[in-house]
């Protein structure tokens, strides 16, 4: 915690996340997570869903919270930067799609999954002079947690709309 404390004023602030998942029965499975500086843990259920044979799919897969997160990181960014520059921006949506295959087999002992590529969406509306929501957008990508964990390791692509047109950043 003294790291934090020093790091703190030097322009950094470390966050740890912590995620402690445990078995509830066949496919569904629970995880607790939270912030430790915070001091609070939310559970989350989590099933492999339906297209397991024999499955109900009551909860979402491990998956689709990891690609909901991403969303999530993002659109909490934008809504950081807008804030803190004092912009006005109006129905924000981050839309994130991944796409994954499996290769392989259980039972031969060589299945693999992998990640192929994440497309990412980000669409506002904002009267802002046009420079100063292309710097918003810029900022948001690189102030996201999850989107830097991913980058480098598999394609990327990555759109912007602002007022429903396409935008592109430098």
């Amino acid at each position: 915690m003294t790291d934090l404390v020093a790091n703190q004023g030097k322009g950094k602030r470390d966050i740890v996340v912590t995620a402690k998942a445990s078995s509830i029965e066949k496919w569904r499975k629970q995880v607790v997570a939270g912030q430790p500086e915070t001091g609070k843990e939310f559970a989350f259920i989590s099933d492999e869903g339906s297209y397991i044979p024999g499955e109900e799919g009551t909860a979402p897969s491990p998956l689709t919270y990891f690609v909901s997160g991403m969303a999530l990181c993002l659109i909490s960014h934008i809504t950081q930067v807008a804030n803190k520059k004092k912009l006005d921006v109006r129905n924000e949506k981050v839309t994130a799609t991944a796409h994954f295959h499996e290769e392989g087999s259980v039972l031969r002992g060589d299945a693999e999954g992998f990640c192929d590529r994440f497309e990412i969406n980000i669409a506002l509306d904002s009267d802002e002079e046009i420079r100063e929501i292309k710097q918003l957008i810029r900022l948001t990508h690189r102030l996201c947690f999850a989107e830097k964990a991913v980058i480098g390791s598999v394609p990327v692509i990555i759109t912007q709309q602002l007022n429903g047109q396409p935008l592109i950043i430098d």
